[in-house]
């Protein structure tokens, strides 16, 4: 069996093809972010209490799912009893955020928080260990150090903060993605 050597411009035509044939996608995708950015906007409360009622459910699902990997065979017995511990201290957590939305934003700004941290962290630690952008990860980790703690301090101000910090993203990502939607359809008419 012999394969032909497809040139620069056969493997760009493929490329293109493939693409520019779903431009649509593309166009969707971008329509959909800038809606979600505007809600985001525009309901800043009414996103943060979605994210953290999708954020208990979450819990629960994986909480459920840690307890019943607890049972799976040719665990230690510590690794079980982390798995059961951690399942459960999940579903609990995901039926006390569906008791009280307010507590499930704290929930959700307790999780934010410490992401920040662990990320802040470890952007130090890279920092401390690589020559290459030394700089940049030290300053970054110690941003998302001081964020990680504002947020834990303030929560509510600081999703409300991040919602729309999320909504005006999806906005201009979403922008940038009709845009090339309808560059990809051009070129691919052109092709």
């Amino acid at each position: 069996m012999t394969t032909v050597d497809q040139g620069p411009a056969d493997v760009s035509d493929n490329a293109l093809g493939s693409i520019g044939s779903h431009w649509g996608i593309i166009l969707f995708l971008g329509i959909t972010s800038v809606i979600v950015g505007i809600i985001a906007l525009v309901w800043p409360g009414a996103t943060v209490l979605v994210i953290a009622i999708l954020l208990a459910i979450w819990l629960i699902v994986s909480g459920i799912f840690e307890i019943v990997r607890g049972f799976s065979r040719g665990l230690s017995g510590g690794m079980r009893a982390l798995l059961f511990i951690t399942g459960i201290l999940s579903v609990i957590l995901g039926v006390i955020a569906f008791r009280s939305m307010f507590q499930a934003v704290e929930i959700l700004a307790i999780f934010v928080g410490i992401m920040f941290l662990f990320r802040g962290f470890g952007a130090l630690f890279m920092g401390a260990e690589q020559k290459e952008g030394r700089g940049w990860n030290i300053f970054g980790g110690i941003v998302m150090l001081i964020g990680g703690l504002v947020i834990l301090v303030w929560p509510g101000i600081s999703l409300v903060t991040l919602a729309w910090v999320a909504g005006i993203w999806l906005i201009v990502g979403g922008i940038f993605e009709i845009i090339a939607a309808f560059r990809v359809r051009s070129a691919f008419k052109a092709a």
